[in-house]
């Protein structure tokens, strides 16, 4: 699959069929993850592959629509280090965990991001994967086969328009200035 249509086709999946994911697909997928760029080359994610269906359905307890992990049959959970620049932290995070989705997904594999919250889920989810008090774990993914395949999204066939569900380039794209919508000619 071409990374443009690995990125545009990249859609939550929920629902698991019960197709067990390889293991050495999802050592691939971590190790393409870990490659992502980071802030001042910070690496600051941990990830931690949980399989045990004990743990999945106690994590999926620990986030509002988090029941997707309990119905994976692999949830990673993403730890932090806490670094010195708190945001670039954040962002980083968000760009691995996008890395591990879209090449899973390059391979037919769903995933879907959960949040845990409030901060006594979060420490539970600490507590329940060992995961030190001084490092962060605010998300986990989860991984699976699609019980059910969703339909990828398409350009609207008249004037490229955007496909349902998102918006279009004039109302997020801008050129200079915020609200400029004009773009250069060349």
């Amino acid at each position: 699959m071409e990374v443009g249509e690995a990125v545009r086709t990249l859609r939550a999946t929920r629902c698991f069929s019960h197709r067990e994911v390889p293991l050495a697909n999802l050592a691939r997928w971590l190790n393409d993850a870990r490659w992502c760029g980071s802030s001042r080359n910070s690496q600051p994610w941990r990830f931690i592959v949980v399989r045990s269906p004990t743990t999945r359905k106690a994590l999926a307890g620990l986030g509002d629509d988090a029941l997707h992990l309990a119905l994976a049959p692999v949830v990673v959970a993403l730890a932090a280090v806490e670094g010195r620049y708190p945001q670039s932290g954040l962002f980083d995070m968000g760009r691995v965990a996008q890395s591990v989705m879209v090449s899973a997904h390059a391979d037919g594999v769903g995933s879907c991001i959960a949040a845990f919250e409030p901060a006594e889920n979060i420490a539970e989810a600490r507590r329940l994967l060992g995961v030190p008090g001084s490092m962060h774990l605010d998300w986990a993914l989860s991984l699976g086969y699609p019980a059910i395949r969703p339909d990828a999204p398409t350009e609207m066939a008249v004037g490229g328009g955007s496909p349902p569900g998102r918006m279009p380039m004039s109302a997020v794209v801008f050129w200079e200035r915020f609200g400029e919508v004009s773009a250069p000619t060349r």
